[in-house]
């Protein structure tokens, strides 16, 4: 979903880990910014999606009651999932920067920097023997699904095909890859499209 707002001013100190805000200029969700990327990268996404949650209370007033679902896989055990968040606090005043801080916990890495996590899940992973352009073709593919996804996400999950104990040494399908992805950057989606339905109401209510 495309953000309401397309450029979002004064990094909040949870991704930055800084005492204040920094600033900077940033576009579309904060894409390109180095020090929000090496923030992220430095944390799993349940961290950054704690850090986020905490941020929003302690610094703006707003509590997040995440919508919560659980399913229950015929291998066993239970699969909980975020399918959407109401608010207790948010106004008006701090919904804008409720947005920047969700905005900037939302930076997708490079390009470059997903074909890196491709190079290196390609490398230790069984495959085919493609040629030289077939390569290429597939890490350009994996690289542009992880873009579209926060940084510790894509990190995170190249991680973890790499380590996968249920099918080792594979290399893993598209598909596969962007279930993943979807799943671990899901609480995160669903923060943003509610705050970003808040907004769009009130919007929509002012211009009526």
């Amino acid at each position: 979903m495309k953000p309401i707002s397309s450029v979002i001013t004064g990094l909040p100190d949870l991704v930055l880990g800084a005492s204040n805000s920094t600033g900077l200029q940033h576009g579309e969700r904060g894409a390109g910014t180095a020090a929000v990327l090496a923030k992220l990268e430095s944390q799993s996404p349940e961290d950054t999606d704690r850090n986020l949650l905490q941020w929003l209370t302690s610094s703006l007033g707003i509590v997040p009651q995440p919508q919560i679902s659980l399913t229950y896989p015929v291998t066993g055990g239970y699969q909980r999932s975020v399918t959407g968040f109401s608010f207790e606090g948010l106004t008006q005043t701090n919904l804008s920067r409720a947005l920047e801080a969700t905005y900037s916990a939302m930076t997708p890495a490079t390009v470059q920097r997903c074909e890196e996590h491709v190079s290196t899940l390609h490398a230790v992973t069984a495959h085919r023997n493609d040629s030289e352009n077939s390569l290429r073709l597939i890490l350009r593919l994996y690289a542009d699904c992880l873009a579209r996804y926060p940084a510790d996400v894509s990190k995170a999950v190249v991680q973890r095909f790499i380590y996968r104990s249920d099918k080792p040494n594979f290399f893993p399908t598209l598909s596969e890859l962007k279930d993943a992805c979807d799943k671990a950057a899901a609480q995160r989606q669903q923060l943003m499209a509610a705050m970003e339905n808040k907004l769009w109401r009130r919007w929509k209510i002012n211009v009526d």
